[in-house]
């Protein structure tokens, strides 16, 4: 037998244990699993409920490092914005002096 042949036996074999598989699976509902839908605490990962905005624990110091986080984001989304406009007036200004 060839290396081809061994090859595409292989494939079919793994095929065949995939679709066995996915269809095992779906008989099984999400539900049956005993969790109720959740998000996670962005700072240390406990469940909180899906309602929860922003996805932080009750926890004091999780608030505070997550206002911190987004204080930090927030400053530098303005510096991304801010740094190329401030270019591109410096690069106007460099060509209408140069030409005027």
């Amino acid at each position: 037998m060839s290396r081809k042949d061994t090859i595409l036996r292989a494939a079919k074999r793994t095929a065949k244990e995939a679709r066995a598989a996915a269809s095992s699976r779906r008989g099984k509902s999400r539900g049956s699993v005993g969790v109720d839908p959740h998000r996670h605490c962005v700072v240390c990962w406990t469940p909180v409920p899906l309602e929860e905005e922003p996805a932080v624990c009750e926890s004091d110091e999780c608030l505070k490092i997550h206002k911190k986080r987004e204080r930090s984001r927030k400053r530098l989304v303005i510096l991304m914005y801010m740094i190329p406009a401030i270019t591109v007036l410096f690069l106007i200004q460099g060509v209408m002096g140069a030409s005027g």
